[in-house]
């Protein structure tokens, strides 16, 4: 996020344009931002559908397993 962060801010300040950014910054901002994006938003819900299928007797053993923790 520091890397988006940082590479933002050099561009957008009023008054400054860095013109030194080029097509592969911005596509690896970008494949960033989708990596982040997954990995905050889509794998976590992945695993919570595929976790939510498991038979309920099954999760309720691990959910007592985990509190014993």
């Amino acid at each position: 996020m520091d890397i988006i962060r940082i590479a933002g801010n050099e561009s957008v300040h009023p008054g400054t344009l860095n013109l030194e950014n080029d097509s592969d910054l911005a596509i690896g901002l970008f494949l960033l931002i989708n990596w982040i994006a997954e990995d905050v938003y889509s794998r976590p819900r992945a695993i919570d559908e595929y976790y939510a299928r498991l038979p309920e007797s099954k999760r309720n053993a691990i959910e007592g397993r985990d509190k014993e923790v």
